[in-house]
C-alpha cells in the first residue's frame, strides 16, 4: 500500500511541482557537463602552455564543484521542505486515519528515491548529450585540434554526479524525517489556514525606509567607484559590501508599502478593472518574499558581474596579447659577464638562420641616474624604500629605441639634445613616475643637464611579456656616450624563418634549456615567444569563462527556482480568490492578465535592482581586472543578457503557465 501511495504521490508531485523536478534535472545536467570538461580536454591536441592551464582549470573545477554542490544541495533541501510544508494537511489526514509517523516518513523516503533515480537518469542523459556540444565550445576557446573528436562519456563525471546527488538526497530524507517527527498533529491540520503576515504596513514608515535604503546604496555605490581611492583597508571594502546587502534588503522590505502609497495617489489606475486586486496581491507577494527577492537580486548581480568579467576579460586580453607580442620572439640577458645573446647562441651551437629580421639592442646603467632621481614626492605617498630609490635606471639611445618601437608597432620618439623620455607600461611604475615627472626633474648625465620631454610616461617596452611588466627605462639622445663597463642588458628581437606550428612548439618547450643548459652561467637568457603569450591568453580566458558560466548558471538556477516555487505555491493558496473573481463575472483572459502583472513584477524587481547594482559592480570588476579598453564591453554585456534572459525568462514562463493552469482548474 505504501508503495502504491508513494507512486501516486510522486506522479502528483511531478505535475504540481514540475519546476522542482525540472530544476533537479537541470542541476544534474549542468553539474555533469562542467565536470566532464576534464575528459573532453584530454582528447584535444594543445600546446604545453595550454595543457598546463587545462590541468589547472580541471583542478579549480573540482574545488568549484564542491561549492556548487552546496548551492544545489541547499536548493533541493529548500524546495523539498517547501513541498513538505504544502503537504502538511495531507499528512495530517494520514495521521488522523491511524497511519504512524514512521510510515509517513517511509512514503517520503520512497518518493525521494523515485525522484532521485529519475532525475539522476534524466539529468545524466541530457548532460551527456549537451556535453558533446560543450566539447566543441572547449575546443573553440582553446583553439585546439578536434580531428580526434569522438562521442565520449566521462566516467569520472558520472560517478561524481551520482555520489554528490545521492548525498544531497540522503540529507533531504533526513530533514524530512526530522520534520515529520517534530510536527504536531494540530500543526498538520491547520497548515493550510496559516497565511503569510505582512512585514510592513505603515506607508509612512515604508517611504522613509525606502528612501533610507536608496541613500545607503547610493553611499556604497559612490565609495566603490568615484571614492574607491579612499578604501585603504579590507575592512572598509567589507563595509561597502555589507551596506549593499543591507540596502538591498531594506529596498524589498519597504517597496510594497512604498508601491501601495504611490498607487494610492493614482485612483484612476488603482480602481481600473481588477487592478486593486492585482496590486494587493503584488503587495502581499513582495511582503512574503523579502528575503527571497533580496537573495535572488544579489545572486543575479553576482551572475552579471561574473559573466561580464569573464567575457570582457577574454576580449581585452586577446587585444592586449596582440599589442604585447607583435613579433615571434624576444630575449634579454644581463651583460655583467660580458656575453651577448648572439655570443651565447654561437657557444651553444644554435643556428641564427632560424631567425630573420633580427634586431639586437644594448641598454646602459650608470650611478648618475637612479629611480630616486625621477620619483620626486612619490617617495612619501608610495612609501618607497632605499633599495628601490638607489636602483639604477636602464638607459637606451633614442635611435635604438625607435628601432624597437618600429618592430613592436609603438610610437617613435624624437628628442632634443637636452631632453629625455621615460617609457613604462606597468601600472604601478607608471603611477610612481608620472607623479615624479610632474615636477620636471633635471637629470645630469656625463656632465650634461637633461629635462623631461613629457610629464607622463610613454607607453612602451623592450621585452615582450604576458602582461604589461615594463617598470621603466630612460630614452636619451644619441649624443650621450656610455662606456663598455656601463652596459646593462642585451636584447634580441626577431621573427622565425620557419614559421610552422612544430617549430613554435619546439622553441616554447626546449629553447630555454638549449640556451642555458646546465652550465655554470650565472646570467641566463630569458625569452618570451608570441605563441606562448597567445596560448596563455587563450587558455586563461577559457578557464575564466568556464568558471563564470558554471557559477553563473548555478546562481541563476537557484534564484529563479526558489522564486518560481514560491509563486506557484502562492497561486495554489490564492485559488479561492480567483474562483470568487470568476463568480463576480471576471473572465479568464482578465485573470490571466492580472497573473502576468503579479508574476512579472515579482520576477522583474530583483532583476531591475541587480542591473542597477551591476552598473557600479561592473566598474569595480573592470578596475580589479585592469580592463581599460571598453571595446569588448558591448559583446560581453550582450552575452550576459542573453544567458540571463534564457534561464531566468524561461523560469518566468514556466511559472506563469503553471499559475494559469492552477487558476483554470
Amino acid at each position: 500500500m505504501l508503495f502504491r501511495l508513494s507512486v501516486k504521490n510522486f506522479k502528483k508531485s511531478i505535475r504540481d511541482y514540475s519546476i522542482y523536478f525540472f530544476t533537479m534535472i537541470l542541476g544534474i545536467a549542468v553539474f555533469y557537463i562542467f565536470n566532464a570538461i576534464e575528459t573532453q580536454t584530454a582528447m584535444m591536441e594543445v600546446t604545453k602552455t595550454k595543457a598546463a592551464i587545462v590541468d589547472m582549470m580541471n583542478g579549480v573545477m573540482d574545488g568549484v564543484s564542491i561549492f556548487v554542490s552546496f548551492i544545489l544541495g541547499y536548493l533541493i533541501v529548500y524546495a523539498s521542505r517547501f513541498m513538505l510544508k504544502k503537504r502538511k494537511m495531507e499528512f495530517g489526514v494520514y495521521l488522523t486515519l491511524g497511519m504512524s509517523r514512521v510510515k509517513i516518513a517511509g512514503i517520503l523516503w520512497m518518493e525521494t528515491i523515485w525522484m532521485g533515480v529519475i532525475s539522476l537518469a534524466a539529468g545524466l542523459v541530457i548532460g551527456m548529450g549537451l556535453s558533446q556540444l560543450m566539447s566543441l565550445v572547449v575546443s573553440y576557446l582553446f583553439q585546439a585540434d578536434v580531428s580526434r573528436f569522438v562521442f565520449v562519456i566521462s566516467g569520472k563525471a558520472v560517478v561524481k554526479s551520482i555520489v554528490y546527488f545521492l548525498i544531497i538526497y540522503a540529507v533531504v530524507m533526513i530533514f524530512n524525517t526530522i520534520a515529520i517527527g517534530r510536527t504536531r498533529l494540530i500543526d498538520f491540520m491547520t497548515a493550510g489556514k496559516k497565511k503569510e503576515r505582512n512585514l510592513l504596513k505603515n506607508p509612512v514608515v515604508s517611504v522613509v525606509i525606502f528612501l533610507l535604503a536608496c541613500g545607503i546604496l547610493g553611499y556604497a555605490y559612490y565609495n566603490v567607484t568615484a571614492g574607491s581611492k579612499n578604501l585603504a583597508s579590507e575592512y572598509q571594502v567589507l563595509t561597502q559590501v555589507i551596506l549593499g546587502i543591507v540596502g538591498t534588503l531594506l529596498v524589498f522590505w519597504s517597496f510594497a508599502g512604498f508601491f501601495m502609497w504611490i498607487l494610492g495617489k493614482m485612483p484612476k489606475v488603482y480602481y481600473k478593472k481588477i487592478n486593486s486586486f492585482v496590486f494587493g496581491e503584488i503587495s502581499n507577494k513582495l511582503n512574503s518574499t523579502v528575503v527571497s527577492c533580496s537573495v535572488i537580486c544579489l545572486l543575479i548581480f553576482m551572475t552579471i558581474c561574473i559573466l561580464f568579467s569573464a567575457f570582457a576579460r577574454k576580449d581585452f586580453k586577446e587585444a592586449e596579447a596582440e599589442k604585447l607580442a607583435p613579433v615571434d620572439i624576444s630575449m634579454v640577458k644581463d651583460l655583467e659577464d660580458g656575453k651577448t645573446i648572439e655570443e651565447v647562441m654561437k657557444e651553444k651551437k644554435i643556428s641564427q638562420k632560424d631567425f630573420q629580421d633580427v634586431l639586437t639592442l644594448t641598454t646602459y646603467q650608470t650611478q648618475e641616474v637612479t629611480q630616486g632621481d625621477l620619483v620626486g614626492d612619490a617617495v612619501e605617498s608610495w612609501k618607497l624604500g632605499e633599495e628601490y630609490l638607489n636602483q639604477k635606471l636602464e638607459i637606451i639611445s633614442a635611435s635604438a629605441y625607435n628601432q624597437a618601437a618600429q618592430k613592436y608597432h609603438l610610437p617613435a620618439c624624437k628628442l632634443e639634445e637636452n631632453q629625455y623620455l621615460m617609457v613604462a607600461d606597468m601600472e604601478g611604475a607608471v603611477g610612481i613616475f608620472n607623479k615624479g615627472l610632474k615636477e620636471n626633474p633635471e637629470l645630469t648625465i656625463k656632465g650634461q643637464t637633461y629635462y623631461p620631454k613629457e610629464t607622463t610616461c610613454q607607453d612602451g617596452f623592450l621585452m615582450m611579456n604576458y602582461s604589461p611588466q615594463n617598470q621603466g627605462f630612460l630614452v636619451v639622445p644619441d649624443s650621450v656616450k656610455f662606456t663598455e663597463e656601463e652596459q646593462g642588458k642585451n636584447y634580441f628581437i626577431a621573427d622565425y624563418t620557419k614559421d610552422t606550428k612544430a617549430f613554435r612548439e619546439e622553441v616554447d618547450e626546449k629553447f630555454y634549456e638549449r640556451m642555458n643548459g646546465k652550465s655554470e652561467n650565472g646570467f641566463p637568457v630569458y625569452f618570451t615567444t608570441q605563441s606562448s603569450v597567445h596560448d596563455d591568453t587563450i587558455g586563461s580566458s577559457a578557464m575564466y569563462i568556464f568558471l563564470g558560466l558554471y557559477l553563473g548558471i548555478c546562481f541563476l538556477i537557484s534564484g529563479a527556482a526558489v522564486l518560481s516555487l514560491k509563486i506557484l505555491s502562492d497561486a495554489a493558496d490564492s485559488k479561492g480568490k480567483y474562483q470568487i473573481l470568476q463568480k463576480l463575472g471576471c473572465n479568464q483572459k482578465e485573470i490571466c492578465r492580472g497573473l502576468r502583472k503579479q508574476n512579472g513584477t515579482v520576477f522583474l524587481l530583483p532583476v531591475i535592482l541587480a542591473v542597477i547594482h551591476s552598473i557600479f559592480g561592473i566598474q569595480v570588476c573592470m578596475n580589479l581586472l585592469s580592463i581599460y579598453d571598453t571595446k569588448g564591453v558591448g559583446p560581453a554585456l550582450l552575452l550576459t543578457v542573453v544567458l540571463i534572459g534564457i534561464i531566468y525568462g524561461g523560469y518566468y514562463l514556466v511559472s506563469q503557465l503553471g499559475c494559469e493552469k492552477i487558476v483554470k482548474e
